[in-house]
């Protein structure tokens, strides 16, 4: 899902985009140095932890709330309606990369472009 995060410039991406920058700015502050490259790289590093932290505590609710299901087939319909949702959303262009090279709206399979 599209967390609203800023590096430069505010993005609405997953999490994983948010740590493929951050490494990227890593890197260029490891290579060149400057105050703006490792600012940039801890603001990535700390949203990127805050983001983590957030899903796994929302992740760990999800996956209590649906252990109370006493059928498995409940279970199972639960889970994969969860996950048909989220990827069939992924494929629309809800993702806003304006530090992208080719476009400022995104779908998962053009993300990292």
């Amino acid at each position: 899902m599209p967390v609203p995060f800023y590096i430069g410039q505010v993005e609405w991406a997953p999490v994983l985009r948010l740590a493929f920058l951050t490494a990227l700015f890593g890197l260029v502050a490891l290579a060149e140095g400057g105050y703006s490259v490792i600012l940039f790289s801890t603001l990535g590093l700390l949203q990127t932890a805050l983001y983590t932290a957030l899903f796994f505590l929302v992740a760990n609710l999800a996956a209590r709330a649906i252990s109370r299901f006493r059928e498995p087939p409940l279970r199972i319909a639960a889970v994969g309606t969860a996950v048909f949702l989220l990827f069939a959303s992924s494929l629309l262009p809800i993702y806003q990369t304006p530090m992208s090279s080719t476009r400022m709206r995104s779908d998962l399979w053009h993300l990292f472009e």
